[in-house]
């Protein structure tokens, strides 16, 4: 399972809940990375959209180039919005997510919540313009809770699997930026 903040938003208090064109040149990247690098998924989920207002569109938006490249449907957590820590003990019940690989693109203020509903209680607060970080949760057994490796999306835009991936999506660069400590 994969864990991620979807991309980079434009400046905080304009009512704009699009990604900035940052995030959506790193949505194309991950669109190409996570199937390179990790396999392709069986399921996409993101956070819950407003489809009123549009509020939330970014995990949405971010989560398109990886269907558009994998032909996955992607689902919306209606739920999420509420509660994400019961979305994440849904998800670890539902039998269409085992075996599988599951990619969540979600709200960084709601993914510890949907991380302790998915057993990894230890999830740090995400800083509200760290947008670099992927988190891998591998299970071992039921009821255990998952090993977890934190990773950084710009060291993996540089990796191997990343630079020499086949993908209907363009390879784009990011511009460089400095990252959270």
């Amino acid at each position: 399972m994969i864990l991620l903040r979807h991309g980079d938003k434009v400046a905080a208090g304009d009512g704009n809940y699009n990604l900035s064109a940052n995030g959506f040149l790193r949505a194309i990247n991950l669109g190409r990375l996570i199937p390179a690098c990790f396999g392709a998924p069986t399921h996409i989920r993101t956070f819950f959209l407003n489809p009123d207002t549009s509020k939330n569109a970014r995990s949405y938006q971010s989560a398109v180039p990886l269907g558009v490249a994998t032909g996955i449907n992607i689902s919306i957590s209606q739920a999420s919005v509420e509660d994400s820590f019961m979305d994440g003990q849904d998800i670890l019940r539902k039998p269409a997510y085992k075996g599988g690989s599951l990619v969540l693109f979600w709200e960084h203020r709601r993914m510890p919540d949907l991380a302790r509903g998915l057993g990894w209680a230890a999830m740090p607060a995400i800083g509200a313009m760290d947008f670099d970080q992927i988190f891998v949760l591998r299970y071992t057994k039921p009821g255990v809770p998952p090993q977890v490796e934190s990773l950084s999306q710009h060291k993996l835009f540089e990796a191997p699997c990343f630079r020499e991936a086949r993908s209907p999506l363009p390879a784009v660069a990011l511009p460089a930026v400095s990252l959270p400590r």
